[in-house]
């Protein structure tokens, strides 16, 4: 009995510094509320900007599975550590920016050093707990992680008159720093796993990935986060959010701030609420509902051309519904993949989506300068998350 509870009070402490470093994540994405005062001072189209966030992402997201492969050579917790460390140099190097190329290279260093997360910090996660319990850690995990989103925010938008977006650029470097020698040194004891001895069989990399590939549901999960991430997936609205109140509906930095943070609520309580949901319905059943109320709200915002309350209830659950699907779909390949290939798959998962999301971005940024109007995009958008939503009611159907 008290070994059990040792090993639940273990799994928790785990928990909370993977989502402490998750965290970090979520703040330094938090800071795109800083995008309009970057794209302004650094004469940035939103071509340009596309461009960089596209290319950024993208080398970021090839990432990913670089560190799910190397993670079976070196222990994950250093992964995940050095991922902070990079991740507050990047930060940084943003604060210093000051053309195109400077901007570029910051940010690619911030995406390299984001790219351990997700598929590091979920295996360690999801191998301490059950499959019973595994998505609700996942869903704790994404959750209060996204808090991050709101803190972000929130501090810039206090700050921003006192010490400019690069003086809140440096101040954001300090605690990603501070968490990464955190994690190196508190998770210690999560050693190089032995992946030689796998039930009874000899685990390659190449055997993995057709593993995977004929686990049912798989491809198809992938094929829609690439899609999702041109839609409604947190990456693209997160990018484009802030652009479109500041230079669309023209509001100020402090108006700009409260709209988006009411959005980045939605996407706290999504999450966690509806991990716990899905206890009963299922994550698949649960993302494809989710899905369907993104896309509508996505729609939706190319009529706005002023901001009304009727705006923040809208953002609040776009942020809901939007930022609970990858959390949902992972929770889905976690639980019908074996342990030692979670890595595997969250890391091929999430390349697949940063990859897309840079196409998706660099397209979308396009599209508002050529017709002067976000509207387009809102379309394009909504219609990437229907495709997605067709093929996630598929999917539910042929699971039961």
């Amino acid at each position: 009995m008290n070994s059990g509870k040792a090993n639940v009070r273990s799994a928790n402490k785990v928990l909370a510094i993977t989502t402490v470093s998750h965290m970090m994540q979520h703040i330094f994405l938090g800071t795109s509320i800083l995008f309009p005062l970057i794209v302004s001072e650094l004469n940035l189209g939103y071509t340009e900007f596309g461009i960089a966030i596209a290319v950024s992402s993208l080398i970021g997201g090839l990432f990913q599975t670089f560190f799910s492969m190397i993670s079976r050579r070196i222990a994950r917790h250093v992964l995940l550590g050095l991922g902070n460390i990079l991740l507050s140099s990047g930060t940084f190097l943003t604060g210093v920016s000051h053309n195109f190329f400077h901007f570029l290279t910051a940010r690619t260093v911030a995406n390299v050093g984001t790219a351990p997360q997700h598929p590091v910090g979920t295996s360690i996660v999801s191998e301490r707990f059950d499959r019973e319990s595994v998505g609700r850690a996942i869903g704790i995990h994404y959750g209060l992680a996204y808090i991050g989103n709101i803190i972000g925010p929130l501090v810039a938008t206090f700050l921003v008159v006192y010490v400019g977006w690069r003086g809140i650029l440096y101040i954001f470097s300090i605690p990603a720093l501070i968490v990464g020698l955190t994690v190196i040194l508190y998770l210690s004891e999560e050693a190089k796993r032995d992946y030689s001895d796998q039930e009874g069989t000899t685990s390659s990399l190449k055997s993995d990935i057709i593993a995977l590939a004929k686990t049912k549901s798989v491809i198809p999960i992938i094929v829609t986060q690439a899609l999702l991430s041109g839609g409604t997936d947190l990456g693209i609205i997160t990018t484009y959010t802030p652009l479109f109140l500041a230079d669309a509906l023209k509001l100020d930095v402090y108006q700009m701030g409260i709209f988006y943070t009411i959005g980045l609520v939605g996407g706290v309580v999504g999450p966690v609420l509806l991990s716990r949901y899905t206890g009963r319905t299922g994550y698949l059943r649960t993302a494809t509902l989710s899905s369907f109320v993104a896309l509508v709200l996505v729609y939706l915002l190319s009529l706005y051309d002023s901001a009304n309350p009727v705006l923040a209830f809208h953002l609040f659950f776009l942020g809901l519904a939007s930022f609970a699907l990858p959390t949902l779909l992972q929770s889905h390949l976690v639980r019908i993949t074996h342990e030692y290939r979670r890595d595997l798959v969250v890391g091929i998962f999430f390349t697949v989506g940063y990859g897309f999301s840079s196409l998706w971005t660099g397209i979308i940024g396009y599209i508002i300068d050529f017709f002067s109007s976000f509207a387009p995009a809102f379309i394009l958008m909504g219609t990437l998350g229907l495709i997605a939503f067709v093929l996630l009611m598929d999917q539910t159907r042929k699971l039961g």
